[in-house]
Protein backbone atom coordinates (compact mmCIF):
# COMPACT_ATOMS: atom_id res chain seq x y z
CA UNK A 1 0.00 0.00 0.00
CA UNK A 2 1.25 3.46 -0.84
CA UNK A 3 2.30 5.89 1.85
CA UNK A 4 -0.69 8.06 2.79
CA UNK A 5 1.75 10.87 3.65
CA UNK A 6 3.92 10.70 0.54
CA UNK A 7 3.51 14.42 -0.31
CA UNK A 8 3.61 15.84 3.21
CA UNK A 9 6.89 17.73 2.78
CA UNK A 10 5.64 19.39 -0.41
CA UNK A 11 2.38 20.26 1.32
CA UNK A 12 4.27 21.90 4.16
CA UNK A 13 6.33 23.97 1.72
CA UNK A 14 3.13 25.04 -0.06
CA UNK A 15 1.47 26.11 3.21
CA UNK A 16 4.57 27.99 4.31
CA UNK A 17 4.59 29.91 1.05
CA UNK A 18 0.85 30.54 0.69
CA UNK A 19 -0.36 30.98 4.29
CA UNK A 20 2.38 31.21 6.92
CA UNK A 21 6.12 30.67 7.09
CA UNK A 22 5.80 28.99 10.48
CA UNK A 23 6.33 25.26 11.00
CA UNK A 24 3.24 23.11 10.38
CA UNK A 25 2.02 20.03 12.19
CA UNK A 26 -0.09 17.37 10.45
CA UNK A 27 -2.61 14.73 11.41
CA UNK A 28 -4.60 12.33 9.24
CA UNK A 29 -8.39 12.33 8.92
CA UNK A 30 -10.31 9.10 9.46
CA UNK A 31 -10.95 7.02 6.37
CA UNK A 32 -8.88 5.88 3.44
CA UNK A 33 -9.76 8.08 0.48
CA UNK A 34 -7.26 10.28 -1.32
CA UNK A 35 -4.27 11.72 0.52
CA UNK A 36 -5.48 14.44 2.88
CA UNK A 37 -4.41 16.17 6.09
CA UNK A 38 -5.46 18.31 8.98
CA UNK A 39 -2.73 20.96 8.99
CA UNK A 40 -2.15 22.88 12.23
CA UNK A 41 -0.28 26.18 12.09
CA UNK A 42 -0.61 29.93 12.19
CA UNK A 43 -2.92 29.49 15.19
CA UNK A 44 -5.49 27.68 13.04
CA UNK A 45 -6.36 24.28 11.60
CA UNK A 46 -6.91 23.68 7.90
CA UNK A 47 -8.09 20.77 5.78
CA UNK A 48 -5.74 19.94 2.90
CA UNK A 49 -6.83 17.57 0.15
CA UNK A 50 -4.71 16.22 -2.68
CA UNK A 51 -5.82 14.90 -6.06
CA UNK A 52 -9.27 16.44 -5.81
CA UNK A 53 -11.15 18.17 -8.66
CA UNK A 54 -10.54 21.72 -7.47
CA UNK A 55 -13.14 23.31 -9.76
CA UNK A 56 -15.92 21.27 -8.10
CA UNK A 57 -14.99 22.66 -4.70
CA UNK A 58 -14.69 26.22 -5.95
CA UNK A 59 -18.12 26.09 -7.60
CA UNK A 60 -19.82 24.65 -4.50
CA UNK A 61 -17.96 27.04 -2.17
CA UNK A 62 -19.14 30.03 -4.19
CA UNK A 63 -22.69 29.04 -3.26
CA UNK A 64 -21.82 28.41 0.39
CA UNK A 65 -22.62 24.70 0.11
CA UNK A 66 -19.11 23.50 0.96
CA UNK A 67 -16.45 25.23 3.12
CA UNK A 68 -14.52 28.08 1.45
CA UNK A 69 -11.46 27.31 -0.66
CA UNK A 70 -8.52 29.27 0.78
CA UNK A 71 -5.75 28.23 -1.58
CA UNK A 72 -5.17 25.88 -4.52
CA UNK A 73 -2.15 24.68 -6.41
CA UNK A 74 -0.29 21.74 -7.92
CA UNK A 75 2.60 19.68 -6.58
CA UNK A 76 5.68 18.78 -8.60
CA UNK A 77 4.09 15.63 -10.02
CA UNK A 78 0.97 17.53 -11.10
CA UNK A 79 -1.20 16.41 -8.17
CA UNK A 80 -3.79 19.07 -7.35
CA UNK A 81 -3.98 20.56 -3.88
CA UNK A 82 -6.68 22.58 -2.15
CA UNK A 83 -6.86 24.13 1.29
CA UNK A 84 -10.07 24.77 3.24
CA UNK A 85 -10.65 25.93 6.81
CA UNK A 86 -11.28 23.20 9.35
CA UNK A 87 -14.97 23.44 10.24
CA UNK A 88 -16.03 22.48 13.76
CA UNK A 89 -19.21 20.49 13.48
CA UNK A 90 -20.81 17.07 13.39
CA UNK A 91 -22.38 14.57 11.06
CA UNK A 92 -26.19 14.75 10.96
CA UNK A 93 -28.25 12.38 13.06
CA UNK A 94 -31.44 10.85 11.69
CA UNK A 95 -33.33 13.44 13.73
CA UNK A 96 -31.30 16.18 12.01
CA UNK A 97 -32.31 14.93 8.58
CA UNK A 98 -35.96 15.25 9.50
CA UNK A 99 -35.53 18.62 11.21
CA UNK A 100 -33.62 20.08 8.25
CA UNK A 101 -35.58 18.39 5.46
CA UNK A 102 -36.36 21.64 3.62
CA UNK A 103 -32.77 22.90 3.79
CA UNK A 104 -31.22 19.60 2.66
CA UNK A 105 -33.69 19.29 -0.21
CA UNK A 106 -32.89 22.86 -1.27
CA UNK A 107 -29.14 22.20 -1.22
CA UNK A 108 -29.59 19.17 -3.46
CA UNK A 109 -31.91 21.02 -5.83
CA UNK A 110 -29.54 24.00 -6.13
CA UNK A 111 -26.53 21.72 -6.61
CA UNK A 112 -28.26 19.75 -9.35
CA UNK A 113 -29.05 22.89 -11.35
CA UNK A 114 -25.92 24.93 -10.60
CA UNK A 115 -24.72 26.44 -13.88
CA UNK A 116 -21.16 26.93 -12.59
CA UNK A 117 -20.91 23.25 -11.70
CA UNK A 118 -22.32 22.24 -15.08
CA UNK A 119 -19.59 24.27 -16.76
CA UNK A 120 -16.75 22.45 -14.96
CA UNK A 121 -18.03 18.86 -14.87
CA UNK A 122 -17.19 16.58 -17.82
CA UNK A 123 -19.97 16.13 -20.33
CA UNK A 124 -22.11 13.05 -19.71
CA UNK A 125 -21.66 10.19 -22.19
CA UNK A 126 -25.42 10.26 -22.76
CA UNK A 127 -28.54 11.84 -21.34
CA UNK A 128 -30.38 8.50 -21.42
CA UNK A 129 -30.95 7.05 -17.95
CA UNK A 130 -30.43 3.50 -19.20
CA UNK A 131 -27.03 4.36 -20.67
CA UNK A 132 -25.89 6.23 -17.57
CA UNK A 133 -26.94 3.39 -15.27
CA UNK A 134 -25.33 0.82 -17.57
CA UNK A 135 -22.00 2.67 -17.50
CA UNK A 136 -22.16 2.95 -13.70
CA UNK A 137 -22.93 -0.76 -13.39
CA UNK A 138 -20.08 -1.64 -15.74
CA UNK A 139 -17.59 0.35 -13.65
CA UNK A 140 -18.73 -1.40 -10.47
CA UNK A 141 -18.65 -4.79 -12.18
CA UNK A 142 -15.06 -4.20 -13.29
CA UNK A 143 -14.00 -3.34 -9.74
CA UNK A 144 -15.87 -6.38 -8.40
CA UNK A 145 -13.92 -8.66 -10.74
CA UNK A 146 -10.70 -7.63 -8.97
CA UNK A 147 -11.96 -8.77 -5.55
CA UNK A 148 -14.49 -11.59 -6.07
CA UNK A 149 -11.86 -14.32 -5.75
CA UNK A 150 -11.29 -13.18 -2.16
CA UNK A 151 -14.91 -13.92 -1.19
CA UNK A 152 -15.77 -17.23 -2.93
CA UNK A 153 -18.63 -18.04 -0.56
CA UNK A 154 -20.82 -15.22 -1.88
CA UNK A 155 -19.25 -14.47 -5.28
CA UNK A 156 -21.87 -16.40 -7.25
CA UNK A 157 -24.72 -14.65 -5.42
CA UNK A 158 -23.24 -11.22 -6.12
CA UNK A 159 -22.79 -12.18 -9.79
CA UNK A 160 -26.42 -13.30 -9.95
CA UNK A 161 -27.62 -9.97 -8.59
CA UNK A 162 -25.39 -8.03 -10.95
CA UNK A 163 -27.00 -9.90 -13.84
CA UNK A 164 -30.42 -9.00 -12.43
CA UNK A 165 -29.42 -5.34 -12.19
CA UNK A 166 -28.21 -5.41 -15.80
CA UNK A 167 -31.70 -6.47 -16.84
CA UNK A 168 -33.29 -3.73 -14.73
CA UNK A 169 -30.99 -1.09 -16.23
CA UNK A 170 -32.10 -1.94 -19.75
CA UNK A 171 -35.69 -1.20 -18.77
CA UNK A 172 -35.04 2.35 -17.55
CA UNK A 173 -36.76 5.06 -19.60
CA UNK A 174 -36.25 8.79 -19.95
CA UNK A 175 -33.35 11.20 -20.14
CA UNK A 176 -31.90 14.30 -18.47
CA UNK A 177 -28.77 14.92 -16.44
CA UNK A 178 -27.91 17.15 -13.49
CA UNK A 179 -24.72 17.94 -11.58
CA UNK A 180 -24.93 14.98 -9.22
CA UNK A 181 -22.87 14.54 -6.04
CA UNK A 182 -22.93 10.72 -6.43
CA UNK A 183 -21.82 9.92 -2.87
CA UNK A 184 -24.39 11.66 -0.74
CA UNK A 185 -23.97 9.53 2.41
CA UNK A 186 -23.97 10.72 6.01
CA UNK A 187 -20.17 11.02 6.07
CA UNK A 188 -20.40 13.71 3.40
CA UNK A 189 -22.78 16.07 5.23
CA UNK A 190 -21.56 18.40 7.96
CA UNK A 191 -23.58 20.55 10.36
CA UNK A 192 -21.24 23.30 11.52
CA UNK A 193 -21.30 24.65 15.07
CA UNK A 194 -22.97 27.82 13.73
CA UNK A 195 -25.78 25.76 12.18
CA UNK A 196 -24.57 25.98 8.56
CA UNK A 197 -25.08 22.75 6.61
CA UNK A 198 -22.33 21.72 4.20
CA UNK A 199 -22.10 19.04 1.52
CA UNK A 200 -18.50 17.82 1.39
CA UNK A 201 -16.25 15.32 -0.44
CA UNK A 202 -17.05 16.37 -4.00
CA UNK A 203 -14.62 14.06 -5.80
CA UNK A 204 -17.29 11.79 -7.33
CA UNK A 205 -19.42 14.54 -8.87
CA UNK A 206 -20.53 14.12 -12.48
CA UNK A 207 -23.37 14.92 -14.83
CA UNK A 208 -25.76 12.07 -14.09
CA UNK A 209 -29.29 10.95 -13.34
CA UNK A 210 -30.79 12.89 -10.37
CA UNK A 211 -32.03 9.55 -9.07
CA UNK A 212 -28.45 8.79 -7.95
CA UNK A 213 -28.54 11.40 -5.19
CA UNK A 214 -32.23 11.10 -4.42
CA UNK A 215 -32.14 7.32 -4.05
CA UNK A 216 -29.36 7.56 -1.48
CA UNK A 217 -30.69 10.43 0.60
CA UNK A 218 -34.24 9.09 0.74
CA UNK A 219 -33.58 5.38 1.28
CA UNK A 220 -30.95 5.93 3.94
CA UNK A 221 -32.41 8.86 5.89
CA UNK A 222 -36.10 9.51 5.23
CA UNK A 223 -39.04 7.20 5.96
CA UNK A 224 -41.54 6.63 3.13
CA UNK A 225 -44.08 9.10 4.52
CA UNK A 226 -41.60 12.02 4.20
CA UNK A 227 -40.39 11.22 0.69
CA UNK A 228 -43.23 12.86 -1.28
CA UNK A 229 -42.60 16.16 0.53
CA UNK A 230 -38.85 15.91 -0.06
CA UNK A 231 -39.33 15.19 -3.78
CA UNK A 232 -41.73 18.10 -4.11
CA UNK A 233 -39.21 20.52 -2.60
CA UNK A 234 -36.27 19.18 -4.60
CA UNK A 235 -38.35 19.28 -7.78
CA UNK A 236 -38.77 15.69 -9.01
CA UNK A 237 -41.87 13.65 -9.77
CA UNK A 238 -42.94 11.11 -7.18
CA UNK A 239 -43.90 8.57 -9.82
CA UNK A 240 -43.21 4.89 -10.44
CA UNK A 241 -40.48 5.48 -13.02
CA UNK A 242 -38.48 7.79 -10.79
CA UNK A 243 -38.88 5.48 -7.80
CA UNK A 244 -37.66 2.53 -9.87
CA UNK A 245 -34.61 4.49 -11.07
CA UNK A 246 -33.80 5.45 -7.50
CA UNK A 247 -33.89 1.80 -6.43
CA UNK A 248 -31.72 0.62 -9.33
CA UNK A 249 -29.09 3.34 -8.89
CA UNK A 250 -29.08 2.89 -5.11
CA UNK A 251 -28.48 -0.86 -5.48
CA UNK A 252 -25.50 -0.15 -7.75
CA UNK A 253 -24.22 2.43 -5.27
CA UNK A 254 -24.57 0.06 -2.30
CA UNK A 255 -22.26 -2.43 -3.99
CA UNK A 256 -19.90 0.28 -5.19
CA UNK A 257 -19.18 1.64 -1.70
CA UNK A 258 -18.10 -1.81 -0.47
CA UNK A 259 -15.27 -1.94 -3.05
CA UNK A 260 -12.01 0.06 -2.84
CA UNK A 261 -11.99 3.18 -4.99
CA UNK A 262 -9.38 3.59 -7.68
CA UNK A 263 -6.30 5.65 -6.73
CA UNK A 264 -7.29 5.63 -3.06
CA UNK A 265 -6.05 4.10 0.16
CA UNK A 266 -9.26 2.11 0.67
CA UNK A 267 -8.88 -1.43 1.97
CA UNK A 268 -10.79 -4.56 1.01
CA UNK A 269 -11.85 -6.63 4.02
CA UNK A 270 -12.85 -10.18 2.94
CA UNK A 271 -13.84 -11.23 6.47
CA UNK A 272 -16.50 -8.52 6.80
CA UNK A 273 -17.46 -8.15 3.15
CA UNK A 274 -20.67 -10.21 3.41
CA UNK A 275 -21.88 -8.05 6.28
CA UNK A 276 -21.06 -4.89 4.32
CA UNK A 277 -23.58 -6.00 1.67
CA UNK A 278 -26.57 -5.68 4.05
CA UNK A 279 -27.92 -2.59 2.28
CA UNK A 280 -27.26 -4.10 -1.16
CA UNK A 281 -29.37 -7.17 -0.37
CA UNK A 282 -32.09 -5.12 1.30
CA UNK A 283 -32.75 -2.69 -1.55
CA UNK A 284 -32.61 -5.47 -4.14
CA UNK A 285 -35.29 -7.27 -2.13
CA UNK A 286 -37.47 -4.13 -2.05
CA UNK A 287 -37.03 -3.60 1.69
CA UNK A 288 -36.44 -0.35 3.55
CA UNK A 289 -33.19 0.66 5.25
CA UNK A 290 -32.44 -2.13 7.78
CA UNK A 291 -31.23 0.47 10.30
CA UNK A 292 -34.59 2.17 10.34
CA UNK A 293 -35.27 5.92 10.51
CA UNK A 294 -35.48 6.67 14.24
Amino acid sequence: MQNRQQHQREVQAFLQKQISSHQWEFSLPHGYGNESYFAHGNGRTYFVKLGAPVANYQAMASNGFTPPVIATGCLEDGTSLLVQPYITGRKPSRKDYRAHLDKIATIINTTHHNLELRSVLPEAPSALYSVLASESLTRVHQRWEHYKAHVPAIAALVDENLAFLAQQVQGLRGAGVVSSHNDICNANWLIASDGQIYLIDLDSMSMDDPACDLGAILWWYYPPELRPRFLEIVGYANDEQFINRMHVRMAIHCLSITLPRERSYDRFDPENFAESLTDFWAILAGRENPQGYD
